[in-house]
C-alpha cells in the first residue's frame, strides 16, 4: 500500500503530460500515479509509455468527463491517502511529502490544503499566488471546516491531499457538474471532517486555452446548484455557514449569472436570474437597481 495515490485525469494534453507526471515523482514518499486517459486521440499514450516508471499506471477509458475519470482513478488506487493533479499543471517539491507527513502526524485531520501559483506570464519572474495573501492569513493556523471551504471556494484539488477513509465516506465525485465537481467534493468532505491549510506553494497552475474553467456562465450555474445541493443534503452545513451568509453568497452568484446571461444576449433569462438574487436579499438596494436596469433593457 503506497503512502499516497495521485489521480491524474487527462484528455488530449500530450504537450504537457510528461512534464506534469514527472513532477509528481520527485518527493521522498512512496507514491503511485494513476493517469486516467479519458479517451485522448493525440499521442498521450506514447508519451506516457516513454516515461517507463513503474510507479506510473495508466488507465485508458472512453471519454466520459473529468469527474468520471477521477472516480475511476480513485477506485483503482491503493494508497493510504489520495491526491489529485491536473495533467497540464506542475507539482513542486513537497507537494506530496508534506501533506502525507501532516496527515500521519495528525489523525484528527482528514484533508490538507496547500497553496499554489499561476504559471508566470511571458517576461515575468513568477506567477501570482493561487490564494491571495488575505485568504492565506484567514486560513493559516486553525482547523478548516465547511464554512471556510464555502467562503473561500477551496476547490483546487491539485493542492489537496485526503485520507482515503474520508473519500470513501462521502462517495464519488458528482458527474452532473462539468466544472465544479472538485469544489462539490471538498464541501462534502469538509461537512464531516476537519482539514488544515499549509502555507506552502505546492503546484503551478497552467491556465490552458481549452480549459473548461473559462466557461464563466456554466461556473455561475454550477456554483448555485452545488450550494443548493449542499444544504439540501447536509442541513448542518447551513448552520455552520450561517443562513444569512449563505443567502448573500447565493444572491451574488445569481447576480453574476444574470450579468453573464445579459452578455450572451438572453435578457429574459438575465432578468429571471436577477429576480432570484433579489428574492434572497430583498433589502439589497444595489441589486434592486440592477434588476430595474435589466428590465428596462428588455
Amino acid at each position: 500500500m503506497p503512502d499516497v495515490s495521485v489521480v491524474v485525469p487527462t484528455f488530449n494534453r500530450a504537450a504537457f503530460i510528461e512534464a506534469s507526471v514527472t513532477s509528481l515523482l520527485t518527493d521522498a514518499v512512496d507514491v503511485e500515479v494513476l493517469v486516467v486517459d479519458d479517451g485522448s486521440v493525440d499521442d498521450t499514450a506514447v508519451r506516457l509509455e516513454r516515461l517507463g516508471d513503474p510507479r506510473v499506471r495508466v488507465l485508458v477509458r472512453a471519454h466520459a468527463g473529468i469527474a468520471a475519470a477521477r472516480n475511476a482513478g480513485v477506485a483503482a488506487s491503493r494508497g493510504r491517502h489520495v491526491a489529485f493533479h491536473d495533467s497540464d499543471d506542475r507539482a513542486l517539491p513537497g507537494r506530496l511529502a508534506r501533506p502525507v507527513a501532516h496527515l500521519d502526524a495528525h489523525p484528527d485531520v482528514a484533508f490538507v490544503v496547500q497553496n499554489g501559483r499561476m504559471a508566470a506570464r511571458e517576461g515575468a519572474a513568477a506567477g501570482a499566488p493561487w490564494l491571495a495573501p488575505a485568504t492565506v492569513r484567514a486560513l493559516r493556523g486553525r482547523p478548516l471546516g465547511v464554512a471556510d471551504v464555502f467562503r473561500w471556494n477551496l476547490g483546487q484539488l491539485q493542492g489537496m491531499c485526503f485520507r482515503r477513509t474520508a473519500l470513501e465516506r462521502v462517495g464519488p465525485l458528482d458527474g452532473t457538474f462539468r466544472i465544479l465537481d472538485d469544489l462539490d467534493l471538498v464541501l462534502r468532505v469538509a461537512v464531516r471532517f476537519a482539514g488544515v491549510f499549509l502555507d506552502e506553494t505546492a503546484f503551478v497552475y497552467h491556465p490552458g486555452g481549452d480549459s473548461v474553467s473559462r466557461d464563466r456562465h456554466q461556473i455561475h450555474e454550477e456554483a448555485i446548484a452545488l450550494a443548493e445541493k449542499l444544504v439540501r443534503e447536509h442541513p448542518e452545513a447551513l448552520r455552520a455557514i450561517g443562513p444569512g451568509v449563505f443567502r448573500r453568497r447565493q444572491a451574488r452568484r445569481w447576480a453574476r449569472l444574470a450579468e453573464a446571461r445579459h452578455r450572451r444576449g438572453d435578457l429574459a433569462a438575465a432578468c429571471a436570474a436577477m429576480a432570484s438574487a433579489c428574492r434572497l436579499t430583498p433589502c439589497d438596494v444595489r441589486l434592486r437597481l440592477r434588476a430595474r436596469r435589466l428590465r428596462r433593457a428588455t
